[in-house]
């Protein structure tokens, strides 16, 4: 049995505001994640699920406040800063904002060559030729043109896979990719995940996308990747890509996939979106048990909210937390034609 890169058992993660009057924000709850090696994941919700919260968890730049998280089946809870110094640059984080997460005063040769040289062992030629190979393999070609310049000549894409660049300089198993085309032109949004999908392949990368938009996960996961809808900070549904998209079984997931634009402008016109109870967030209070969607879902009964849906297995490539999953509405895709 293959033993996970990186498993998130039971994370749980609260945050507290406030001094003497303290509230406490439910921002992860029993997360449950296992990332082999080049797994490709699409972790998708919309804005304040706690999809930036789980990113920095499995980069290890947060700490749960509970649960394990377990390296190559090792837990992570004592080990020492220098080990965990050493693992971070083993699971390399993108952040969303490419204008912010470059160096202004340092040149894109500077950007790539320092951190080669701080983990690997390697000086001179080898770093400019090592330099010259992540220029091309991400697609900054040709590489001459652009050593000697600065983050603030390149374009939103341009920064973002100088950014990946970067990322690849520390040899990574993991690569976690937060929101990396929420900042990029419509038109070049499917380069870098294009971009992304090359470097699973070729470098055996284990690869997490964060994302809102459903139409892009789905780009990024067909054919062999997998999905992770994220709700309220809990796991609502997950599984192949396929299998998710095509049989979605909880009434979130098919909200979201519902809300997806069509090119197809006779289907656009004839599409329904799910109507729901409540377009409020959702409110997840500590120590109280509900399904974290039963405020704004139209089949909620008495028992969503007094208890956590578990997640479920459909069948060896799909799960599902939702306590009426079998008595849902047969699924037609909003993209076929009645």
């Amino acid at each position: 049995m293959e033993i996970p890169v990186l498993e998130l058992e039971g994370v749980t993660k609260i945050f507290t505001r406030g001094y003497f009057n303290k509230k406490y924000i439910v921002a992860l709850e029993g997360i449950n994640l296992k990332i082999n090696k080049q797994d490709r994941w699409a972790i998708i919700g919309e804005s304040g699920m706690g999809k930036t919260t789980l990113a920095r968890i499995a980069s290890l730049l947060e700490t749960p406040t509970k649960g394990k998280i377990k390296w190559f089946g090792r837990d992570l809870s004592n080990i020492s800063k220098k080990e965990l110094s050493y693992l971070r640059t083993k699971v390399q984080y993108v952040h969303q904002d490419p204008y912010a997460s470059l160096h202004p005063s340092r040149n894109i040769y500077s950007t790539l060559a320092d951190p080669l040289k701080k983990n690997n062992n390697i000086r001179g030629k080898q770093i400019d030729n090592k330099v010259e190979e992540l220029l091309n393999l991400v697609g900054l070609t040709p590489p001459s043109y652009f050593l000697n310049k600065y983050p603030h000549h390149l374009s939103g894409g341009g920064r973002q896979r100088l950014a990946i660049a970067r990322a690849l300089t520390a040899n990574p198993e993991i690569l976690i990719a937060d929101e990396p085309i929420s900042m990029i032109d419509m038109s070049l949004r499917a380069t870098i995940i294009q971009l992304l999908k090359i470097l699973n392949k070729e470098l055996g990368l284990s690869i997490i996308l964060i994302l809102h938009d459903i139409g892009a996960a789905r780009f990024f996961a067909t054919n062999g990747g997998k999905l992770v809808i994220l709700y309220g900070g809990r796991i609502v549904e997950k599984g192949e890509c396929e299998e998710v998209i095509n049989n979605p079984l909880h009434p979130y997931t098919r909200t979201l996939i519902s809300a997806t634009p069509i090119s197809d402008p006779d289907l656009a016109k004839e599409k329904k979106i799910p109507e729901l109870r409540s377009y409020e967030p959702p409110k997840r209070e500590l120590g109280k048990n509900s399904c974290p969607f039963s405020h704004a879902c139209l089949y909620s009964q008495d028992i969503c909210l007094r208890e956590d849906p578990v997640l479920e297995n459909v069948n060896e490539k799909h799960e599902v937390a939702c306590f009426f999953w079998k008595d849902l509405p047969k699924w037609i895709p909003p993209w076929i034609k009645e």
